[in-house]
């Protein structure tokens, strides 16, 4: 299993459930993860790293080496769900994207032995795609940076008395006046779009209403995209990416947020 920024993730979570007497130590449960991995028990793997989710850990390596334990017991839709999570906050995580992809595609070949028909993914709408081309961090400094930039352009074309310099400075505030458009747009697509969760199990069913007793109807495939329209009980109102609304059971649903 990676041990990207193990060091870090012991000392964080140990911080995390240092006032809980009774909890089992990070140190103990990413030891635990590491062991069952290392003898192919990948369901045990993921409970070690569970407890530091549910600890309060919210470290991108923890979240990627529970998406890897995941995939590898075969339980697609919340490894998909892992990884999203990490690629949403590192966009070039070269690591994340390739098991995002390979969990993608192992899923679509399951799917295919069972159906005869897979979707590996489905295309996001472009105000979604648009604002997770770049973490919110970086749109946010992006969005900063290339409007000083720019600012310090106009003030080089407005002093300098040469043809070039103010040509120079010109060009440069252009430029990096659409960087700064560019950023704020990502910004502007991340705060306006609804929550988006991804489907955790296979068979999942769109209900009619937010009770047991509900009417299912079409499934929504494991590991697709759905936004997150409401909440009531253990129920949540989704819509999938081609319009199609329901309720589905909150468990069965995990946010990227």
């Amino acid at each position: 299993m990676s041990a990207r920024k193990v060091a870090y993730v012991v000392a964080m979570a140990a911080l995390v459930l240092s006032s809980a007497a009774s909890a089992v130590p990070a140190r103990e449960l990413v030891a635990r993860s590491r062991a069952a991995a290392t003898r192919g028990d990948w369901n045990a793997s993921a409970r070690a790293l569970e407890e530091l989710v549910a600890a309060g850990v919210d470290d991108n390596s923890v979240l990627y080496d529970l998406g890897t334990a995941y995939a590898n017991a075969g339980r697609y839709g919340e490894a998909i769900h892992r990884f999203e999570q990490v690629v949403r906050r590192q966009v070039f995580d070269a690591d994340a994207q390739h098991n995002l992809r390979a969990a993608r595609l192992r899923l679509a070949h399951r799917d295919a032995e069972r159906t005869g028909r897979a979707v590996a993914e489905t295309s996001l709408p472009f105000k979604t795609a648009l604002g997770e081309v770049l973490p919110l961090d970086a749109a946010v400094s992006l969005a900063v940076l290339a409007q000083l930039a720019a600012g310090v352009g106009l003030w080089i074309a407005r002093r300098r008395s040469s043809e070039a310099a103010r040509i120079g400075g010109i060009s440069a505030a252009a430029l990096f006046g659409l960087c700064a458009l560019f950023a704020l747009s990502v910004l502007w697509a991340r705060s306006s779009a609804e929550p988006a969760a991804i489907v955790l199990r296979d068979g999942v069913k769109l209900l009619d209403a937010p009770a047991e007793d509900a009417i299912a109807g079409e499934i929504v495939r494991e590991g697709e995209r759905v936004l997150s329209i409401e909440r009531n009980g253990t129920f949540a109102r989704v819509r999938t990416v081609s319009g199609k609304q329901g309720w589905v059971r909150a468990r069965d649903v995990g946010s990227m947020d």
